[in-house]
């Protein structure tokens, strides 16, 4: 396993502009199926290898993969003891969202220095009395933030999410290489993360009916970061974010909520190596070809390319790709 690389991909979104509005889209993936890597090997490990093959969200990946295994194989694997590195790589996570990302494309200057304190508070918490300030400290800090309202008009489209799902209720989905490459629910596209958890936060809500769907998602980032600062003290309010079930007598199943949404994990155990490995994981809900950015961007208003390019640009962000991505301006005459 020493020296493993794995080529993350890339996610090209295709943007059709009139001159006027944006008339459609195209999502094109180009990230590999790294499961194929784990399957032939010993179980303990692919366990061990599988946070490696993804440069983001290493702890939950990782969980996914024990949780999975210990399914396939019979084995007792508590959640408890994941709880705390799964809630503070999400606190991460969204960290960096909020203060590297968002203020780059909002034409705003990037808060380098606090993102490298809270990091540094993150990566030296030892827990007790640590843990409670720094979700003290956290909670009084998110309390700050605020989500400006999106300038324009809107495409009059209501995000469709994806319902809070269980292990078992995973186990339902036929679930295999082509699913993780383009995953349904009820046979449709769904949409996954924050905004799928926080829907009924009334901050959310509010946005959501006025049509301000992109704002709507930060406040749900937002809303997401104070329930973690919070289950930093109770884990309990996060206990249902790790789930398994045996699919059958050598087949297990986890589900892990992470920062960008549902993560699946299937694996196939056959004499003490795997025999089959599927993931999937939330940027293939959000970016589906049918899926959320299709289905929001078009019909939105744009004056200009820059504009069409600015919408799109805030829009991927929103949806949160786990993978580098690019946004491509089309220019088409509909006429």
């Amino acid at each position: 396993m020493k020296g493993l690389s794995v080529d993350q991909g890339l996610i090209r979104l295709t943007v059709a502009w009139n001159g006027e509005r944006v008339i459609g889209a195209r999502v094109a993936s180009q990230r590999p199926q790294a499961a194929g890597l784990l399957a032939g090997r010993p179980v303990a490990e692919a366990v061990a290898l599988a946070p490696r093959l993804f440069s983001l969200c290493g702890k939950a990946q990782g969980a996914a993969a024990q949780l999975a295994a210990a399914a396939a194989t019979g084995a007792e694997m508590p959640v408890t003891p994941l709880l705390r590195g799964l809630v503070l790589e999400a606190i991460g996570e969204h960290l960096w969202r909020l203060l590297l990302d968002w203020p780059l494309v909002l034409g705003r200057v990037p808060d380098k220095a606090q993102f490298i304190l809270w990091r540094q508070r993150l990566l030296s918490v030892r827990g007790g009395d640590d843990d409670h300030l720094l979700a003290r400290d956290l909670s009084d800090w998110v309390a700050t933030l605020t989500v400006c309202p999106e300038p324009g008009s809107q495409a009059a489209r209501s995000p469709v999410l994806l319902p809070w799902l269980t292990a078992a209720d995973c186990a339902l989905q036929q679930i295999d290489a082509g699913f993780a490459a383009q995953p349904t629910f009820a046979g449709k596209p769904a949409e996954t993360g924050p905004l799928a958890r926080q829907f009924e936060t009334p901050a959310v809500a509010a946005l959501l009916a006025a049509g301000q769907t992109v704002a709507a998602r930060l406040a749900a980032r937002h809303a997401d970061l104070d329930l973690l600062a919070r289950a930093l003290i109770d884990p309990a309010l996060v206990c249902h974010w790790l789930g398994s079930v045996a699919i059958a007598s050598d087949i297990g199943l986890a589900r892990v909520e992470t920062a960008r949404g549902t993560l699946i994990h299937l694996m196939q155990v056959k004499d003490g190596r795997v025999g089959g490995y599927v993931i999937v994981a939330p940027t293939e809900w959000n970016f589906h070809p049918q899926g959320a950015f299709v289905r929001e961007i078009t019909g939105c208003p744009a004056a200009t390319r820059d504009a069409a390019a600015f919408l799109a640009r805030r829009l991927a962000l929103a949806l949160d790709p786990c993978v580098s991505h690019e946004v491509v301006i089309e220019e088409v005459n509909d006429a």
